[in-house]
């Protein structure tokens, strides 16, 4: 089985401009309701979003392409996100027969535990990067909150990507025969 690239634009099209509509909102919308400090990492939905549903081998040029499109309006490195993008899906992909997102719950609280590996993997690299604990730490402080909110919104987010992808013709996979 094999996906053909071109049935991949138009949805990841789609996704890409939901991104920057999201992008948009986190980073005008909270500073002037006065939230300075946080910004609802929105990328990391639809990374693990695209982890825990398709199956494609392109899926780490995607992480790449939401993670670029996610530097355009962050100070952080796309670099980092796009190591821990794509080793979270590649756990996803091992662990895709024991996910259940049957219900809202258990979606929530497999966001929240997949988004606590991608802070870990990442304040690692973090660490690695900067030599100092003191910087992971005071992000950690952030995130919690912050992907505490994603956790809640992801049924809704995870609903909307469900409707992006299967009006391309999708059922939750990517793969079609040749």
């Amino acid at each position: 089985m094999r996906l053909k690239l071109k049935n991949l634009w138009a949805p990841l099209v789609a996704t890409m401009g939901l991104l920057i509509f999201f992008e948009i909102i986190s980073s005008t919308l909270f500073p002037i309701v006065g939230i300075q400090n946080y910004r609802l990492p929105f990328h990391i939905l639809i990374v693990l979003y695209l982890g825990f549903r398709l199956e494609t081998p392109y899926l780490s040029f995607l992480v790449l392409l939401l993670q670029y499109i996610h530097s355009l309006f962050s100070i952080e490195g796309w670099a980092l996100g796009t190591v821990a993008g794509v080793l979270i899906c590649m756990l996803c992909a091992y662990l895709k027969e024991l996910l259940d997102f049957s219900s809202k719950m258990s979606t929530i609280f497999l966001t929240f535990l997949f988004q606590s590996l991608w802070f870990l993997i990442q304040g690692v690299l973090l660490y690695l990067t900067m030599d100092d604990w003191g910087y992971v730490a005071e992000k950690f402080w952030r995130f919690l909150p912050e992907s505490f909110i994603l956790s809640i919104l992801s049924p809704f987010v995870f609903g909307i990507l469900d409707f992006l992808w299967r009006s391309a013709g999708y059922n939750g996979s990517l793969e079609e025969e040749v």
